[in-house]
């Protein structure tokens, strides 16, 4: 393993943030490159730290925090499927332990209602599904939900500014 780090603390010389090239200068060194953060990914995650964290009745009734195992899940779904440019999704708790995820635009909107890890209710509406949208139970599978949100970082889908 000469010359190549595969950890370091931040703050210390070995330790270089994501989005870079970073060659180690050495007769057996290697080149390690890393990805460039997601722009959604820190406002999601500490989201999802905050409503795993809500008390039991945070709803004024006895609703508990969104479960470890739902938060889990729909991080790792949406590394999957969103990409760096994505933006940051609503995460709404729900009552169950539950989660809803969602984008809205001026012309899409999408919907996952993550009931428990790989079970999953997707549901979109666009101008070409009309306003009844377009709804499919997921467990595994989602590269459909992947294209939607591909479609939804287009220029055309973008919410319209308002002027002041």
């Amino acid at each position: 393993m000469n010359g190549i780090i595969i950890g370091a603390v931040v703050g210390s010389p070995a330790f270089q943030p994501p989005g870079a090239v970073h060659p180690f200068h050495s007769p057996n060194a290697r080149t390690l490159i890393t990805e460039r953060p997601a722009l959604w990914r820190g406002p999601t995650v500490a989201r999802l730290d905050y409503l795993c964290r809500l008390p039991v009745g945070w709803n004024g009734y006895r609703a508990g925090p969104v479960s470890f195992n739902v938060a889990h899940f729909a991080l790792r779904l949406l590394d999957a499927v969103c990409g760096p440019e994505t933006p940051a999704p609503s995460l709404v708790p729900g009552s169950s332990g539950d989660l809803q995820i969602e984008w809205h635009s001026q012309t899409i909107d999408i919907e996952l209602h993550i009931i428990a890890p790989n079970v999953v209710q997707a549901w979109r509406e666009t101008p070409e599904t009309g306003e009844d949208g377009q709804e499919v139970p997921l467990t595994i599978d989602f590269t459909e939900v992947a294209q939607w949100i591909k479609t939804l970082a287009e220029p055309s889908s973008a919410p319209i500014e308002t002027a002041a």
